[in-house]
């Protein structure tokens, strides 16, 4: 199955190929959300947010896990964000 990837932020430096941090991943069907993050080399830690199709899912490892994708899902991924006071 292939999905879209979106990166957001530190992440798009992994891939420098995909413009504005949008690119696509193949898998095997049934794949979860987790296994896209390590295809993707993404540490849980690196990835704060997580959403499909726009909406969020758990940060919980367990629940990306059981999270299975679908041919044509989004995947987005927001690392952690830091600023302010």
């Amino acid at each position: 199955m292939r999905i879209e990837v979106r990166l957001f932020a530190s992440l798009r430096d992994r891939f420098p190929d995909w413009p504005r941090g949008v690119g696509a991943l193949e898998l095997p069907p049934d794949s979860s959300v987790a296994e896209a993050l390590r295809r993707l080399e993404i540490e849980p830690r690196a990835s704060q947010m997580v959403l499909i199709n726009g909406q969020p899912l758990s940060r919980r490892p367990e629940e990306r896990e059981a999270h299975r994708l679908r041919d044509g899902d989004a995947l987005s991924v927001i690392p952690p964000v830091a600023g302010g006071r």
